[in-house]
């Protein structure tokens, strides 16, 4: 049987590498230098960012809440599980990385809900896959709700349990659920 060649994306350059402390097992999907300086890589494990102001941004696909491309103008926006901000990344380069994020995200959701509370409160609920494979139920309130308010924790944990049950994930089992962020 013959086998098909796969030529990889060109190499993230060392410097970069070394201040987003990648190291030789991290494998690495896609990458792109973004416009003023820095770069977003997205490895197995997650996403590193080194944002044009030289802060670094880093966090695994289960800990991305959503994202945002617009390819009129090669921006995305990442937002982050319990973080106020979005993490923007204007790509300098045509780059398969916002495809890598879209998939790499959706992959780490398992199911997701919302639990309506009324007045325009919402408390989004998922269970996510984290990078050990480990399934952990993800807690994300709009502003304004507050989850040690026991009738919205007991709302949201018989929610969370609804979708363990749907997933098939016995209850007793599972990893704590009541993880925000």
């Amino acid at each position: 049987m013959r086998r098909l060649r796969v030529r990889s994306a060109r190499a993230v350059p060392a410097e970069l590498a070394g201040a987003l402390e990648l190291t030789r097992a991290d494998r690495v999907l896609a990458w792109s230098p973004l416009v003023g300086g820095g770069a977003a890589v997205a490895t197995v494990a997650g996403l590193r960012v080194l944002t044009p102001r030289g802060t670094t941004v880093t966090g695994s696909w289960s800990e991305v809440d959503h994202a945002v491309w617009n390819a009129d103008s090669r921006t995305a926006a990442v937002w982050w599980a319990g973080r106020r901000q979005a993490t923007p990344l204007e790509l300098e380069d045509a780059s398969r990385l916002p495809e890598v994020i879209r998939e790499r995200v959706q992959s780490s959701v398992v199911l997701s809900s919302a639990v309506d509370l009324g007045s325009g409160r919402v408390v989004r609920i998922a269970l996510r896959r984290g990078q050990d494979g480990a399934v952990f139920g993800q807690v994300l309130p709009t502003p304004g709700v507050r989850l040690d308010d026991p009738v919205v924790a007991g709302l949201v944990e018989s929610a969370l349990a609804d979708l363990r049950a749907e997933a098939g994930i016995d209850v007793e089992a599972a990893t704590p659920s009541l993880r925000e962020g």
